[in-house]
């Protein structure tokens, strides 16, 4: 009997994971390492694929900053071309004389209409001129009314920020081994009623098919994360990896996938976050270093989080 089928006839496959079962048609992971879903989507044109609010509500606080600049830059530099082709004599208060300085002086006046600011210095005197502003203060308003709402939707979505150890374990644990993985809270915030999901998934080469198997933890759920949160498999008689050596793990080609939720008390919301370990992200023989102490006065805890990962060789007892 092969180990794939004796995983078949032992352990009942969780079907309704979402992630799909045809492992040939599929990459090499499910999740990327950032946790998001490792899909390419296709067959959509261009205006069918982009979702606007989506990817600025998504994408990362530096690449939205400049974003948001560059889309500024840009609307100055066409109003300002736009009062260079009407002509500057239509703008009265221009004290500049120099290419550069003028330059500059109408794209200044074309940031403080687009922005409503409007000194006074610099006006329109005519109907093209005039007009030409009052579609920029309006353009204005609309881009900064869109703006507010999305720094509000970037601001109010709630989201969690985990620290996950680059590397599960196989560790000793209560005379047997377990697999093991670390996560902790890089805010301040309080996360109660935490609740870990693991799953085992392989590829069935029989079948060609990907099996997914709900793991048991040592514990699912704990009130708070406070501090640090070790996620303990134990590897016993009821787990998928039971009796497997090195070399039988690689050939499933694993992927150990953890689904996590909380309550946050900021965002009065539940979260929920994911990441996933292939086997070149297991380290076989190894324990977590303690990534927290007192703090030097003694009235605290110090949660190292620079330690999230650190761990230390160790002996596998032989089973």
């Amino acid at each position: 009997m092969s180990r794939f089928t004796d995983l078949q006839k032992k352990f009942k496959f969780d079907r309704y994971t979402g992630f799909g079962s045809g492992a040939n048609n599929q990459g090499d992971r499910l999740l990327k390492t950032d946790g998001t879903f490792n899909v390419l989507r296709t067959g959509q044109s261009f205006i069918e694929r982009i979702s606007p609010f989506h990817q600025l509500i998504t994408m990362s606080w530096g690449h939205f900053i400049l974003l948001a600049l560059s889309l500024f830059t840009v609307l100055n530099l066409i109003f300002t071309s736009l009062y260079y082709l009407i002509g500057l004599e239509d703008l009265t208060g221009i004290v500049q004389k120099e290419s550069t300085g003028l330059f500059i002086e109408v794209f200044s006046f074309s940031a403080q209409t687009l922005t409503t600011v409007g000194y006074g210095r610099v006006n329109p005197i005519n109907s093209y001129a005039s007009l030409l502003a009052s579609l920029e203060a309006l353009l204005g308003l609309m881009s900064f009314a869109l703006l507010t709402g999305v720094l509000y939707g970037r601001f109010s979505r709630p989201n969690a920020k985990l620290l996950f150890s680059e590397n599960a374990i196989i560790s000793p644990f209560q005379e047997k081994t377990a697999l093991m993985f670390r996560i902790a809270n890089q805010r301040k915030n309080q996360l109660i009623e935490c609740e870990a999901q693991v799953l085992f998934n392989y590829h069935d080469k029989e079948t060609g098919n990907r099996r997914f198997i709900n793991i048991d933890l040592e514990y699912a759920k704990i009130n708070a994360l406070s501090l640090s949160w070790t996620i303990v498999h134990p590897i016993d008689e009821k787990s998928p990896m039971f009796g497997l050596s090195i070399n039988e793990l690689k050939e499933m080609s694993p992927e150990v996938i953890l689904m996590f939720k909380a309550f946050d008390d900021t965002y009065a919301q539940v979260i929920h976050t994911r990441h996933s370990y292939t086997f070149d992200e297991i380290i076989w023989g190894a324990k977590f270093v303690p990534m927290y102490k007192r703090s030097e006065n003694g009235k605290a805890t110090e949660l190292e989080l620079n330690k999230i990962g650190q761990i230390q060789r160790v002996d596998l007892p032989n089973l």
